[in-house]
């Protein structure tokens, strides 16, 4: 079906579609393995309980803890790795050990699901652009909620003293921390606890190198290559890059380093594009490299099949760590060769292969704060190069970083209310919003919402799926805030844009009304409130106008399928026999549903079980037969459904004088209306036999003026006496 709205057509579900190298689904679940995985960027329940169980109490952890019973909120000001986030959370789990807490979002739309949880523990990484009005309002709503607020980061700075009691973190001794995850661990083996390498390589640590260091001797467990690695390998990249000063030769290292596991020819083609970047361009061309016979050899690698692979622990992830630090100006560069190889038709690498090095350039490219690369790159591999698998891991990688995620997030916010964003970068927005769901649900929503109002028919598409993977982690808030979708909807300008926010708000509710949710004393079960909650927003809905209409209509259809067939009546009586906007939309629900037949041909609402009464349908009759009468075109249904209803009362004694009942009561003493249901009587009387008796007790209700009704009421019983005179 097309539906013209304003200045744009409709055609239904995949009128567009979409094209380019679209994420799948296996790339989507490879990146939320590796953000929840990264402890900095999703707080489980999990990691908060390895904080608390690691945690070494700072100096002034009594007055943090004093300071958040008083007054429900802290700063604690230090930089990546001091222990800020877990000498917070350490706190707060003191003083509430019942308290959730979860990692939070000073974006406007986060603020304002504060109230409407229950108390919460709130834990916001204060940016060095984060205004201290919003730090003010966030503090005020979460107090206000009786929750805790913990802010932390580097950028807690003097300007949030003003109102918000701050602490410096000062770490404790790193062995101390050390010998705490251990202990965690399960490690007890003296060789660990007394290690006399660990005083050494703890001088100057913070907390979390600690923690390294003790996750490596639970993981590795040779002491020399837990040194070695915890070190990242300094000492013997220095050896090699001093001994192997030929730059065709560390860039065969880099490249190899960088993609490995990989096949030698992937391994040359992107040493060649690094030569390329780097501007090395010995005489000779391929003829002066490092033929593959000596290629093991020359990087310390072995082979796996036909790949290189590394097989020291962490000695590929350093090696690019080391040219960065030992070589600053190779920087620049070394961003564009990871930016520009995975599109570079030149080299023809795996697909895979060009899935990591955007990782690696995600990464290093976060780590070092260039935020603005990053969000360059990624919507040039969508929009210019067809490869949104590209872009998608640019942003799902970074959209949560503790230094960089809160201008991620503002780009995909801006991505998403734009109308001329391309489809392909809506497309990636959606998709990277299930990876900022699973900390900032209300955050990855709201650009959903977005999305799925500017979007096309394949965006919400993608919008709809990426809900209801947002749904089955957290069901209550996603089932809240599509509910605000459908009631915001009329309150935008566009008819476009409206139709889009209510249809994809009202498909997700479908989809979600009947979610089995958990319950304390059985086994998970629908909640009935839900649906009433439906059917209110629904009614709301109304006030959209007609081209929203249908839509409404097709989810009571939906609804009535399911097995809520009665609710669905029942609401649409309610809504038909209101004034306004909602008596049409009910009305023509009820017609839907008054028109669906049962096997023996008899309207379904009208056969057992679950039966209606008819005269309680006389409200919606009325306003039916009304709008007939009026000429406005009336319903569609109309006629063929209270012909549907005569057979009805034809076939079922018992049922006749209930629905002629109903007709006299529908309409009223109005003359026109008795008008047009007389005609469709008198009409329905003729196309069968046995019809006149149902035609007559109606004619005998509604005709007019009242000497023909009172002609017609001597006439019926005088031919009733005839016809008993003649059987006697």
């Amino acid at each position: 079906m097309t539906q013209i709205i304003e200045d744009v057509t409709i055609s239904g579900d995949g009128a567009q579609n979409a094209i380019g190298n679209w994420a799948s689904r296996d790339l989507i679940l490879t990146q939320l393995q590796f953000v929840t995985r990264q402890p900095s960027m999703v707080l489980s329940e999990g990691e908060i309980a390895d904080r608390v169980a690691g945690y070494v109490p700072v100096p002034n952890h009594e007055e943090v803890l004093r300071t958040l019973h008083e007054y429900h909120a802290v700063g604690i000001a230090g930089a990546p790795g001091s222990g800020a986030a877990t000498t917070a959370v350490a706190a707060l789990r003191q003083l509430r050990p019942d308290l959730p807490i979860r990692q939070f979002s000073m974006d406007t739309e986060d603020v304002e699901q504060i109230g409407a949880r229950q108390p919460q523990g709130y834990l916001v990484r204060a940016g060095d652009d984060e205004g201290d009005s919003r730090l003010r309002t966030c503090m005020e709503a979460v107090q206000a909620s009786g929750g805790y607020l913990l802010v932390v980061g580097a950028a807690v700075q003097e300007k949030f003293r003003e109102f918000l009691p701050v602490y410096p973190v000062y770490p404790p001794p790193p062995e101390a921390v050390y010998r705490a995850w251990l202990t965690r661990r399960g490690i007890d083996h003296p060789r660990w606890w007394n290690w006399s390498r660990a005083p050494a390589l703890l001088r100057d640590a913070k907390p979390f190198d600690a923690r390294r260091l003790a996750e490596l001797a639970a993981s590795v467990g040779d002491e020399h290559e837990v040194e070695q690695v915890y070190l990242r390998w300094n000492e013997q990249l220095h050896t090699w890059f001093a001994k192997n000063g030929e730059p065709r030769d560390q860039a065969l290292m880099i490249a190899a380093a960088t993609i490995a596991p990989a096949d030698e020819t992937s391994v040359y083609g992107a040493a060649l594009s690094l030569a390329r970047q780097l501007n090395i361009r010995p005489e000779g061309g391929g003829l002066v490299w490092c033929p593959s016979t000596g290629l093991n050899e020359l990087l310390g690698a072995d082979r796996e099949g036909d790949r290189l692979v590394f097989r020291r622990q962490g000695y590929a992830e350093s090696v690019l760590r080391h040219v960065w630090d030992d070589y600053p100006l190779t920087r620049t560069d070394l961003l564009a060769w990871l930016s520009a190889l995975p599109v570079d038709d030149e080299v023809d690498l795996p697909r895979d292969l060009r899935g990591k090095l955007v990782e690696v350039f995600a990464d290093l490219a976060a780590e070092h704060d260039a935020v603005d690369k990053i969000l360059r790159k990624a919507e040039v591999w969508a929009t210019r190069h067809g490869a949104a698998d590209l872009s998608y891991i640019a942003l799902a990688r970074t959209c949560l970083h503790p230094r960089v995620g809160g201008r991620v997030r503002r780009r995909m916010y801006e991505l998403a209310t734009e109308r001329r964003t391309p489809q392909m970068l809506k497309l990636t927005v959606a998709q990277v919003c299930e990876v900022l769901g699973q900390t900032h649900v209300s955050v990855a929503l709201t650009r959903l919402k977005h999305l799925g109002t500017y979007g096309d028919d394949v965006v919400q598409e993608e919008v709809f799926q990426v809900v209801r993977a947002l749904a089955a982690v957290h069901p209550e808030q996603v089932f809240q805030t599509l509910l605000i979708w459908c009631r915001t909807a009329m309150n935008l300008q566009s008819q476009k844009d409206m139709y889009n926010r209510a249809r994809i708000g009202l498909r997700a509710l479908l989809a979600e009304h009947d979610r089995p949710l958990p319950s304390q004393y059985e086994a998970p079960v629908p909640d009935r409130t839900r649906l009433r909650s439906v059917l209110e927003v629904m009614e709301q809905l109304a006030a959209c106008g007609e081209h929203v209409r249908p839509l409404v209509v097709d989810a009571a259809r939906t609804l009535a399928a399911g097995g809520y067939r009665a609710h669905v009546l029942q609401a649409a009586l309610v809504w038909a026999g209101r004034p306004g906007p909602a008596s049409m939309m009910g009305t023509e629900i009820f017609l839907m549903l008054a028109a669906e037949q049962a096997p023996d041909g008899i309207p379904v609402i009208l056969a057992d079980p679950g039966a209606i009464d008819p005269v309680d349908c006389a409200p919606a009759w009325a306003v039916a037969i009304a709008t007939q009468a009026m000429g406005q075109g009336g319903f569609a249904a109309f006629e063929g459904t209270l012909r549907l209803w005569l057979d009805a009362a034809s076939r079922l004694p018992a049922l006749r004088p209930r629905i002629v009942s109903m007709i006299e009561r529908a309409t009223g003493g109005d003359i026109m209306r008795r008008a047009v249901v007389l005609g469709i009587v008198r009409r329905w009387a003729l196309t069968g036999p046995g019809r006149n008796g149902v035609k007559n007790d109606v004619l005998v209700r509604l005709l007019y003026p009242e000497w023909k009704r009172l002609l017609f009421v001597i006439w019926v019983w005088v031919s009733s006496m005839f016809v008993r005179d003649t059987s006697e």
